[in-house]
């Protein structure tokens, strides 16, 4: 839906703040942190990681005379491609002109304003791809539904409000069907549809024609999210298998410990990420062992978390984290292989410019952020996770 003079009167007329402020989280700690470009090599949309996948045959230890055995090091090439993400804005010409008669400061806050919204929120999308498996879920219909607009919602991967990753205007496929826009999100667990659609209980909601970035439930996992990770088939090869605790159980720290020590071996994780009841549970652990729960800065940037084994791991809240996971990160494991910096803007490329009218309506301007990357797994036994854990 195109941005029009009624979104903007408001701004135009009178500028009550100098700063709009936005009323969204804007925190993205996990597509902030991770490396560019290292470890791999991108070629076209192809992106080829060199990996060590065996140990040298040819070390023996022999007694006097006998000649030692040659051998070699296994060596593999995972692969994978490069996604490609948009975030696209519309203007009408008549917001522009009204925007261009106004002050300067009026001008300035709603481009600005406007921009930096795209910006927030496409990085925030990638921040909850990053966090999942590549399947694009955003919650799941809760109840079937007959040609009708209404569709009630839960399923949220992360534990939150099950419309918490939906918006007005978005388009999504419910179940693999056509795709449907969202007239309105009226509640935390409920939509309105602006065409009448028929779909079965727990059908996946998606984006329409979603095909999202590998995230750290497929990355740190041992084939139960995904079974071939970078072309590479996990049940035949151990090496593509993270380390992971998947028993339904109460979190305590001591399988925290246990399961940080097993990725000690590979390198070691250097932060935790967990969602909000777990981070929560963990609180708790630390007080309850006469210990401070304060958060202190332990990431460059400012990112405050809880410590863990004397302060050499963060754990850190990050709300898109899956629910029961707490997913111990290797940074030095994890590349973001990308064919373009985050965010250029598509026009700008080719012209110069930001915005281009629309091919299909004339008094429509356009500007489309664009990020062609993926994310890779480096070392998959330097990630551990934690799954089914409670509070």
């Amino acid at each position: 839906m195109a941005l029009t003079i009624s979104d903007i009167s408001a701004v135009l007329k009178r500028i009550i703040r100098p700063v709009i402020e936005g009323q969204l989280r804007k925190e993205s700690l996990l597509f902030d942190k991770v490396k560019r470009n290292v470890g791999v090599t991108v070629a076209n949309n192809q992106v080829f990681i060199a990996a060590r996948t065996g140990r040298h045959s040819g070390i023996y230890t022999v007694a006097e005379g006998v000649e030692p055995r040659s051998g070699k090091a296994k060596y593999q090439q995972p692969n994978t491609t490069i996604k490609f993400a948009f975030g696209t804005l519309e203007l009408t010409d008549q917001a522009i002109e009204a925007a261009s008669g106004g002050s300067v400061k009026s001008i300035a806050s709603i481009l600005s304003t406007e921009i930096m919204a795209l910006k927030d929120d496409i990085r925030m999308d990638l921040n909850r791809q990053f966090h999942g498996d590549a399947t694009g879920k955003l919650c799941l219909a809760n109840g079937a539904g007959s040609a009708t607009t209404a569709l009630t919602i839960d399923g949220h991967p992360a534990g939150l409000d099950a419309s918490d990753y939906l918006s007005d205007g978005m388009f999504i496929s419910i179940g693999g069907g056509p795709a449907r826009e969202i007239a309105s999100v009226d509640s935390a667990t409920g939509v309105t549809l602006s065409t009448a659609d028929t779909w079965a209980d727990d059908d996946v909601i998606k984006k329409v024609d979603a095909s999202e970035m590998m995230g750290l439930a497929g990355i740190i996992d041992d084939g139960d999210n995904v079974a071939t990770i970078q072309n590479i088939t996990r049940s035949s090869n151990p090496w593509s298998n993270s380390f992971v605790d998947d028993t339904s159980e109460t979190l305590t720290e001591l399988m925290m410990i246990d399961l940080y020590l097993k990725t000690r071996r590979h390198g070691g994780a250097n932060v935790i990420f967990a969602g909000e009841s777990l981070f929560s549970k963990y609180g708790s652990l630390i007080t309850s062992l006469k210990r401070t729960a304060n958060l202190k800065e332990i990431l460059s940037g400012g990112w405050k978390g809880l410590e863990f084994m004397g302060g050499d791991v963060g754990v850190f809240l990050d709300p898109d984290t899956w629910t029961g996971y707490m997913q111990f990160v290797n940074f030095n494991a994890l590349t973001i292989a990308q064919l373009t910096k985050p965010f250029q803007w598509l026009e700008a490329d080719a012209h110069g410019g930001i915005l281009k009218r629309s091919s299909s309506n004339r008094t429509v301007w356009e500007g489309t952020l664009k990020y062609y990357a993926e994310l890779v797994g480096l070392r998959f036994k330097a990630h551990g996770r934690l799954r089914q854990k409670t509070a």
